[in-house]
């Protein structure tokens, strides 16, 4: 009995490791395929060991950067970037691991992705002040990169942005994502951490599609996730108040009174504070109603070109 026992057993091993062996191999070729056949529209610029893909439109100061939220790239401000190219520079990137980026060193806590977002202005020629805008958790790089370096922000937009002290709650699932994404399970269940392909503006589907299932980025997201009280320690310590404009856009469909408040706190991060409400959207503002985000980018960009008369949350 125990000598079939033992056999049994090991056939199962056996057919788990030859099965993992499997979708590690499937996992593999099929982001080759999709990076091969859909390049970033940016570039890629080494921040120290490994590169992160920005992409730049436009013209004129200053620069307006882009953030996005958690398992996000930049394919997310599809409808958001090509406005803002209209009236100045505007630059959105991918976080480490995310999207077209390489993966960085962990912990991914927001210090440290935001020391890597400023050897990515550094080293990518973006350079004088610049407007931070940052959605969801992204939020949180903006602040923290204001309070580190505070001569290069001219003014902040933030969008549906998380708050240090709002209830984070990691998914049980989460310790094993690295795994089943580097066995392609994720892949072949379509789950990932970021919005919709369709969801999001049509000339920048493509890339969306390309980079939603990579290991890299699953793996990235759930450090991230994991740190997240380490990073809400960080942006914590570093609150102070600002003298530049600070935007807040809050969506108006889905939130409870707790978030509604940790919105109207944020306003007072800053004596130019204001707030501004998408009623017509839920938390991805920028997919869901992205004319305010843009119009709060124009009119912080308004006031730092020193436009008198400029009415923020007008």
């Amino acid at each position: 009995m125990w000598l079939w026992t033992k056999r049994v057993l090991i056939g199962l091993s056996s057919l788990l490791i030859v099965a993992a062996i499997a979708g590690a191999t499937y996992q593999w070729a099929a982001t080759r395929r999709d990076l091969a056949a859909t390049p970033p529209p940016g570039r890629l610029v080494d921040v120290g060991g490994h590169r992160l893909h920005i992409w730049c439109t436009g013209s004129g100061t200053p620069s307006v950067i882009l953030e996005t939220g958690l398992g996000g790239s930049s394919a997310d401000w599809g409808f958001v970037q090509p406005e803002v190219a209209g009236f100045t520079r505007v630059c959105s990137y991918d976080r480490a691991g995310m999207g077209y980026s390489d993966p960085g060193p962990s912990p991914r806590t927001t210090r440290r992705i935001a020391h890597e977002l400023a050897q990515l202005l550094d080293r990518g020629g973006v350079s004088g002040p610049v407007i931070l805008v940052g959605a969801s958790i992204g939020g949180w790089t903006a602040r923290v990169f204001a309070s580190d370096h505070a001569e290069r922000v001219a003014g902040h937009v933030l969008v549906d942005a998380s708050h240090e002290d709002q209830k984070e709650d990691v998914p049980q699932i989460a310790p094993f994502v690295p795994f089943l994404s580097s066995v392609g399970v994720l892949r072949l269940l379509g789950v990932s951490f970021g919005l919709p392909p369709a969801s999001l503006a049509p000339s920048v589907r493509g890339f969306a599609r390309a980079t939603a299932f990579r290991a890299a980025g699953q793996r990235a997201a759930v450090d991230e996730i994991m740190h997240l009280q380490e990073s809400a320690a960080e942006v914590r310590a570093t609150r102070r108040k600002l003298t530049v404009p600070v935007v807040v856009v809050t969506a108006g469909r889905g939130a409870d009174a707790v978030w509604r408040d940790l919105q109207r706190d944020q306003v007072g991060l800053s004596q130019r504070g204001c707030q501004v409400i998408a009623d017509q959207s839920g938390h991805a503002v920028a997919v869901g109603q992205p004319q305010v985000v843009v119009d709060a980018i124009r009119a912080t960009v308004d006031a730092a070109r020193g436009r008198r008369g400029v009415a923020l949350c007008g």
